[in-house]
């Protein structure tokens, strides 16, 4: 399995367009995927959901004008209607807001955790195995902003990530009992790659009004700021003795109390097994060091590495889709596409 890998430049509007031609076949998978689990999961239509992404895009229009062209762009170059990519972009908010979200394992990993004074940012990517064919690697060269690269499903213009100013985006998906009012979180970590610096990064990415969800931007200067999000507010939580590692519940103290528990067991089991990872190698991890735990079946198949289990009901049998590993030191990424335990770990450069 190789995932699509492409370059664009230019204006917002020019780097869209070359997104969307690029990319056609790949965003026709998103919006056939994700309209099937819109209906599945949530009873709506794709038309439900295009009506529903104008308010979200309203939103974005008015956090950064500039992601509204880049999202016209893409649209044209792909040939489907902009509310198409605006409900691709709007996702989480259309599909995880009341629902049970199981999505990803993030670890941002410092000095004193790390051998040699190494900065990596982490995760493995938990979600449908139907989506596999909608991933793609994207440069992105822009003009007085960062360039940067993300990994993603085709028609998002924001997502997993590091920009060259040794910034790396993490997200885990969380649940919220009330629907979400706020800035959708695709773009929310578009502008946190945009960004300078790890201050601007937060203050971005913490922007409200509030989505729901978790997000982590990891410096290659050794510091780190997560924050999670519900649609009343955020917080924020820093790494201690150099680990930040999250799964799929809330785990700062007001927002633990507030949302009690997640739905699913597999978030409980993953956090407890990288926990005891991360611990057992503290002060020796290297990228090497993650490979092996992203590849860990410990409480298989519900594991860091997650496999379907067919006694599941459809609408819940997650797969690992890939692992990425930024070495923010070195200014690099490794990506394993599918499950990281039967796939080889590629390098690429920002």
């Amino acid at each position: 399995m190789k995932f699509e890998e492409i370059t664009i430049q230019g204006t917002p509007y020019e780097r869209g367009l070359s997104y969307g031609q690029q990319c056609q076949e790949e965003i026709g998978v998103s919006i056939k995927v994700y309209g099937t689990l819109f209906e599945e999961l949530k009873g709506l239509s794709w038309k439900d959901a295009r009506k529903i992404s104008e308010f979200y895009l309203s939103k974005t229009r008015d956090f950064a004008p500039d992601y509204v062209e880049e999202m016209r762009g893409i649209a044209e170059g792909a040939n489907v209607d902009l509310l198409d990519i605006a409900a691709l972009n709007a996702r989480t908010e259309i599909m995880f807001a009341q629902l049970d979200a199981q999505e990803c394992t993030t670890l941002s990993l410092l000095p004193p955790a790390t051998e040699g004074g190494q900065v990596i940012a982490a995760q493995n990517w938990d979600f449908y195995r139907q989506l596999r064919d909608s991933i793609v690697i994207l440069h992105v060269h822009q003009e007085n902003k960062p360039n940067f690269v993300m990994v993603s499903e085709a028609g998002m213009i924001g997502g997993i990530g590091m920009n060259d100013r040794g910034i790396g985006i993490l997200l885990n998906a969380l649940t919220a009992d009330t629907t979400c009012q706020g800035i959708p979180l695709r773009t929310r970590m578009r502008a946190m790659l945009d960004s300078d610096t790890l201050a601007e990064a937060y203050a971005k990415g913490s922007h409200k009004p509030t989505s729901v969800g978790h997000l982590v931007a990891t410096h290659k200067d050794g510091v780190a700021v997560a924050f999670e999000m519900d649609s009343k507010g955020i917080e924020t939580i820093i790494p201690e003795d150099g680990v930040w590692v999250h799964t799929n519940h809330y785990l700062g103290p007001k927002m633990y109390q507030a949302h009690d528990a997640a739905p699913r067991a597999s978030t409980y089991i993953r956090l407890q097994r990288i926990q005891a990872l991360v611990k057992e190698a503290h002060g020796k991890i290297t990228k090497e060091t993650v490979m092996h735990m992203l590849r860990d079946h410990a409480g298989y198949p519900y594991a860091l590495c997650t496999h379907e289990n067919s006694k599941d009901p459809v609408t819940t049998q997650y797969v690992t889709n890939f692992a990425i590993i930024m070495d923010l030191t070195e200014g690099c990424f490794y990506l394993a596409p599918g499950n990281p335990c039967e796939s080889e770990f590629i390098r690429y450069e920002v």
